[in-house]
């Protein structure tokens, strides 16, 4: 597969966007000459004995040299060259693919290289080049071979036994790769693991609250079941008004030795709001669900049915995660558009609260009619 130079410079652009938002450290672009840029990819110091690695994709093809860095003045980065040469010869037919996973299957060959931005690799046939990753995962099946190397960065490699990899197998990743691979398990599993700690942890904390605060979250929840534009712009309005305080407020205490101990106490009560204006919240969606389903699960019934429904993105999340054919992309906006989710939830559990004065003050009744005991609705009172 041949592409122009104008399609790999928006590749290389997205390349550098990836490398701002993964890379622990600033991503350093510079070019070479006309029709060549590299990218120095920050990764932990290699150990003694041990040389650094140049990866070069262009016309063609995929390329790892040897590039000869004396470990002990070793910066930490690993280059990445990209050639916009468009008259390089192919060496084969290679499969080039942005924010898309490529799937290889059993008894397929490809001839060349494959090179995936923001998506995942899943190969069980023949690769006769390399295979490199970039914001993805690559997934060699039983009986999959590939002939050149493998190359993963800012995400990670998963081998399944008689794999046949007959190059060098290359990592540069992020905390999840890394810790993956220390203990031998996949970046998905571990964001995996991590997804359900999360929702567990919320479920556990938002039970602690109606457990201990039943009264008044019920209290501040029949104000957002009331009115949510106005919670919700009573949320917005103490949201960006408290962070301003709270950054004038913790700047000194951090800087002072005295002030750390209140700087951590400020920072827990913050948490504190934070999950008992999630829960309010979880709890009126649980409960306005459960009315209208007939669902009769008492007070933490609708709390439960309140979490599971505003976890639905993230559980989207995970089974795209999970099956490994869908783009990157999906994956990564569902991850959005659940964090969007849970923010709107904040915000409009912490105007309930505001405007509640935490379940103190009553809603106001409606205005009593004045129409005469007696007479007909639609004539005016004389």
């Amino acid at each position: 597969m041949r592409f122009s130079a104008s399609s790999l410079r928006a590749v290389f652009a997205l390349l550098i966007a990836l490398l701002a938002l993964g890379a622990p450290e600033r991503a350093r672009a510079g070019r070479a000459h006309a029709d060549s840029a590299a990218l120095d990819v920050p990764v932990p110091p290699a150990p003694p004995g041990t040389a650094r690695k140049r990866i070069v994709i262009g016309g063609s093809g995929v390329r790892i040299d040897e590039e000869g860095v004396d470990v002990e003045a070793d910066s930490g980065g690993v280059k990445v060259h990209i050639d916009f040469d468009d008259d390089a010869d192919d060496s084969g037919e290679d499969i080039v693919k942005v924010a898309e996973s490529v799937f290889v299957p059993a008894g397929k060959v490809v001839p060349g290289d494959v090179v995936v931005f923001g998506g995942n690799a899943i190969i069980e046939g023949t690769v006769a080049g390399s295979v490199v990753v970039m914001g993805g995962e690559i997934r060699a099946r039983r009986g999959a071979e590939i002939k050149g190397d493998v190359v993963a960065i800012g995400g990670t490699i998963e081998e399944d036994e008689e794999v046949v990899i007959r190059g060098e197998k290359i990592l540069v990743g992020g905390v999840a790769s890394q810790i993956g691979d220390r203990l031998h398990v996949s970046s998905r599993s571990i964001r995996a693991i991590v997804s359900l700690a999360m929702l567990f942890i919320g479920f556990i904390l938002f039970f602690i609250t109606m457990l201990f605060l039943r009264g008044r979250v019920e209290r501040v929840s029949s104000h957002v079941s009331a009115n949510l534009l106005k919670c919700f712009g009573a949320g917005v309005l103490t949201s960006v008004v408290g962070m301003f305080a709270l950054m004038i407020v913790m700047i000194p205490l951090i800087i002072t030795i005295v002030g750390i101990p209140l700087a951590l106490v400020l920072g827990v009560s913050c948490i504190g709001v934070y999950v008992i204006a999630c829960t309010t919240f979880v709890y009126t969606v649980g409960r306005a669900v459960g009315s209208r389903a007939g669902i009769e699960g008492g007070v933490f019934g609708h709390l439960f049915l309140g979490v599971l429904l505003l976890s639905i993105p993230e559980i989207i999340a995970f089974m795209l995660d999970s099956f490994g054919h869908a783009p990157m992309t999906a994956y990564v906006m569902v991850k959005i558009v659940s964090a969007l989710l849970w923010l709107f939830a904040y915000v409009v559990g912490l105007g309930a609260i505001v405007v509640s004065r935490f379940g103190s003050r009553p809603i106001e009744p409606a205005p009593p009619s004045t129409r005469m005991v007696g007479e007909p609705a639609g004539v005016p009172a004389s």
